[in-house]
This record gives C-alpha cells, sequence and structure tokens, in this order.
C-alpha cells in the first residue's frame, strides 16, 4: 500500500499538468497508414512508422499551438537511430528499417524492428504517456550473436530557436555544483558535434571507432561529464520546453550540436541523442533501457527537480519487482 502511495505522489510531482483539467487521454490511436496519433490536452501529435523517417514526426503544445518537433525532413523526437557495438555499425539507420506496430491494451504504442542481415537482432520500443506532458520509452534489445558494448543512439530533433543544455558536473578544479549548461558554441568545438560522457569509460567507447563507419561519420568534442543524463531544448523568448532524461545506469552520454545564431551544418539540426545501453550483451541475453520525454514551460531548476523525482519513480518500480523488497 505504502508503494502504491508512493508512486502516486511520484507522478503527481512529475506532471506539470495543472490540477483540475479535464480527465486526459493517453492512449495511441491508429491514423493515417503508417501513422499513429495522440492528444493527451496538454501536447497533440503524430507518430510516423512507415520506414521512411520513424518517430514522433508532430508534437504540438496545445496551449499555445506550437509544434516543437522537426518532422518535415527529419523525423521528428524519440527515433532510434545509429545501433553500434565495438568498432561496429548495423546497418544505416534503425529509423529507416521496417517495422510492426500496433497499441497496446493500455494505449501504449509497441514498435518491433524484426531482425535482418546488417541488423541481426530483435529490437523493440514502447511509447506511453504516463501523464499528458510525460513520454516514457522503454527500449528492449536481444542479439543473435554476442555484441559488446552494445549501444542506441536515440535521436530527437526540434524546431529552431530551442536553446540546448546539459546537466554537468563542475570541473574537477573547480568548486561550483552541477548545472544546467548552455552547449554554446566556442572556437574550440566549432565544426564538432558535443558529446557529455557519464564517466571516463563512457568517453572510451565514443572513441573506438564505431562512429568512424560511414554513411556520415561523426566527429565529437568530449566536453563535460553528466551529473546525469538530463538535457533541455527551451525557446527562451516563451519558456516553452522539452527536457529529456534517463537513468544513469541506462545511458552512458547525452550529445547534441551547439548552439549559433546563426546557425551553421551543425548547429542547424537543434537535435539531442541519448547513447542507450553501453554493456556488453550476449547472444541471446535481453537487455533493456529507459528514458523520458516531458514538455512544458521548464526552467532549470525545474528540470532538475523533474529529474529527481524520475529517478525516485524509476526505484520504486525497482523496488516493486525485487524478491527481496516482497
Amino acid at each position: 500500500m505504502k508503494r502504491v502511495l508512493l508512486r502516486a505522489l511520484l507522478l503527481i510531482a512529475v506532471s506539470s499538468t495543472a490540477v483540475g483539467a479535464a480527465p486526459p487521454d493517453l492512449a495511441f490511436r491508429p491514423a493515417d497508414k503508417g501513422y499513429f496519433q495522440f492528444d493527451t490536452g496538454t501536447v497533440r501529435g503524430k507518430v510516423r512508422l512507415d520506414g521512411r523517417s520513424q518517430g514522433i514526426a508532430s508534437l504540438v503544445d496545445v496551449a499555445s499551438g506550437t509544434d516543437i518537433a522537426h518532422g518535415g525532413g527529419l523525423p521528428g523526437v524519440f527515433s532510434l537511430y545509429r545501433i553500434f557495438s565495438t568498432d561496429t555499425r548495423y546497418g544505416h539507420a534503425a529509423r529507416d528499417w521496417p517495422t510492426v506496430s500496433k497499441v497496446l491494451p493500455d494505449g501504449a504504442l509497441e514498435v518491433r524492428w524484426p531482425p535482418a542481415e546488417d541488423h541481426p537482432l530483435e529490437l523493440s520500443a514502447v511509447y506511453r504517456w504516463t501523464a499528458p506532458d510525460v513520454l516514457d520509452l522503454e527500449t528492449t534489445v536481444k542479439p543473435q550473436r554476442d555484441m559488446p558494448r552494445f549501444e542506441v543512439f536515440l535521436s530527437s530533433y526540434f524546431v529552431k530557436d530551442m536553446r540546448a543544455l546539459v546537466y554537468v558536473k563542475p570541473n574537477r578544479f573547480s568548486s561550483g555544483k552541477p548545472q544546467m549548461l548552455p552547449a554554446d558554441v566556442n572556437p574550440l568545438v566549432d565544426g564538432t558535434y558535443l558529446m557529455f560522457p557519464r564517466d571516463r569509460a563512457a568517453a572510451l567507447m565514443i572513441f573506438d571507432r564505431r562512429w568512424e563507419h560511414p554513411p556520415n561519420p561523426v566527429q565529437w568534442s568530449v566536453t563535460r561529464h553528466l551529473a546525469a543524463p538530463l538535457s533541455i531544448r527551451r525557446n527562451e523568448q516563451t519558456g516553452l520546453a522539452a527536457a529529456i532524461m534517463a537513468p544513469p545506469e541506462d545511458c552512458f552520454a547525452v550529445s547534441t550540436p551547439y548552439n549559433k545564431t546563426p546557425p551553421d551544418g551543425v548547429a542547424g539540426h537543434n537535435s539531442t541523442y541519448l547513447s542507450l545501453f553501453g554493456q556488453d550483451l550476449k547472444t541471446g541475453q535481453t537487455a533493456r533501457a529507459r528514458c523520458r520525454l516531458v514538455v512544458g514551460k521548464i526552467t532549470d531548476e525545474r528540470a532538475i527537480e523533474l529529474y529527481e523525482a524520475y529517478r525516485k519513480q524509476i526505484e520504486a518500480s525497482s523496488d516493486e519487482t525485487d524478491p527481496k523488497s516482497q
């Protein structure tokens, strides 16, 4: 009973939806061929799963009518992108692979990518609205061969004028506290993408040649270590933001183009990426990684509060499934 009450309180803490609003509809529903739609009362939009550029192609803030997802020529938000293991890239991109999709009885959207010759693994993702402004994504993988330092590189592309910030530790020789740091350009990183690893071991994975394989190899500038896997994209004029977060055990790096005005070929992507998993997987071993998207007018302080509530919710859920806690 205490755990049920704790979970209810945490859900209230995580959501920024106003009290007294109409009961939300948190279900995905089939739309046009290859699409699913949603309207929670706080956000509405569509998920594109037509095998061309899969992801949340439209994510509209209902109050302002503003679409924050870049889903035109890009996949939009929470799109499974590159799949790696040590010095190996599997196919071009998961967002181009054929999918099998369905709405689950609780309204969540399940997407499966069947294995193929160039990607010998079973891959699935479940998108679930857990509050009108909170979307959870759980990704599961089962490889058909050993895959050392396995990674799902998850992409999210936003409209322009949304500035990127990442939650980082202070430098080794400073006495500061963790902070939401703007990912602004400077001459040392100009022309590269910014990677924020969890720790030194995560940084070493980034340079194991996985990013050297075509098409579109990427040059990274590794900057500060993460305080936690948490990043914001926010319009500084309106305050409307998207906060993306993950448990540290499920995500070993956050990356983004730098902020630059006017944008160049790097900054113009307006994207945020999570490097999920990061562990050695044996043939037939099943593993999962979780992450969360929160949409609303989110300050730096509020983003950190949301992350702490998310971590507590994850811990409470783990306690429920741990036989020793029963």
